[in-house]
């Protein structure tokens, strides 16, 4: 049986999480799953968590969080690769705000139907992306952007909401505070292009926002980021319109760009832009912009098969 730790986040959707660490421990035990628990004290604390499982030997890593725990867990992981201690495998059960990774992956919320995945224990190999300003950079393995998503996400993150209503919240005070663009210079494999800017996405996985499917033609294990980008200089009313198009994942519009890439650049002019790596702030006012597929993969534990591999 292989070594299992549980990284249990306690401050997972603001405090007001779904299942407690009893309940999950007894779900698992339940299904057979011996897990050694240990529970988060700060921010940043699963990342350190993840890596020191990895150097004591543990091969699979399951998280009780949102996405920005599985974030964590997975730049844990990435770490105890690049530091030569080996890998571990990652499941998830979800128990936090947001959750559009695990609902790409076919995870189910219900504690029991969780547990049921892990049990399975079916695995992909996925691919991870970093971002960031070209010197620093953050691991993701769900999505990245900058400027009016993740303005939402900021604003999602303050509210005293949860779930998809905390994001309606940002979504209309992102359109009263922070809808403008800002002049960039895109940059991928295949093209470069100078327009105003209003949100980019730079996506690994299907959706974000807790329900905006910017990446519906998503494939995890690629090895390409899916991008979508609004701007030039579009006007509130016709900016309007695209918002639930968006929510569809209908991005068959001519004031909506999409494109697959490796690597993307963006060089900002002006005071800056906010930005993001599923859901997490990694800057407020940067000017440029880093996001491509790391030579990093994760084990993941999931039901999901990618496009053509079923």
């Amino acid at each position: 049986m292989e070594k299992t730790l549980l990284i249990f986040n306690r401050f997972a959707d603001k405090g007001k999480i779904k299942n407690s660490l009893e309940e999950i421990l007894h779900c698992l035990m339940q299904a057979g799953i011996e897990a050694e628990a240990v529970i988060t004290e700060c921010v940043g604390h699963a990342i350190d968590l993840a890596e020191t499982a990895v150097r004591e030997g543990f091969q699979k890593v399951l998280v009780a969080g949102g996405d920005g725990t599985v974030n964590e867990a997975v730049n844990g992981l990435v770490k105890a690769q690049k530091n030569g201690y080996g890998s571990a495998s990652l499941g998830v059960i979800p128990n936090g705000r947001g959750n559009d990774f695990v609902y790409a992956m076919k995870i189910p919320r219900n504690l029991q139907q969780a547990v049921a995945v892990i049990q399975a224990d079916k695995r992909i190999k996925i691919d991870i992306g970093c971002a960031g300003d070209g010197a620093t950079e953050r691991y993701f393995c769900n999505g990245s952007g900058f400027g009016f998503d993740s303005a939402i996400n900021y604003y999602a993150t303050q509210s005293r909401l949860n779930g998809f209503p905390s994001y309606l919240l940002g979504l209309v005070k992102a359109i009263l505070f922070d809808l403008h663009h800002v002049p960039a210079k895109v940059t991928w494999d295949e093209g470069t292009v100078e327009m105003p800017i209003l949100l980019l996405t730079a996506m690994n996985g299907l959706r974000e926002g807790g329900g905006f499917i910017v990446a519906p033609n998503f494939d995890i294990t690629d090895g390409k980021l899916d991008i979508c980008m609004v701007g030039d200089n579009l006007k509130l009313p016709r900016l309007l319109p695209l918002i639930p198009l968006i929510m569809k994942g209908q991005l068959n519009h001519p004031d909506i760009r999409t494109f697959k890439t490796r690597k993307l650049v963006v060089e900002i002019s002006g005071p800056g832009v906010q930005s993001q790596v599923d859901g997490e702030s990694i800057f407020t006012a940067g000017t440029r912009f880093v996001s491509e597929i790391s030579p990093w993969k994760v084990d993941l534990i999931t039901e999901y098969q990618p496009i053509g591999k079923a």
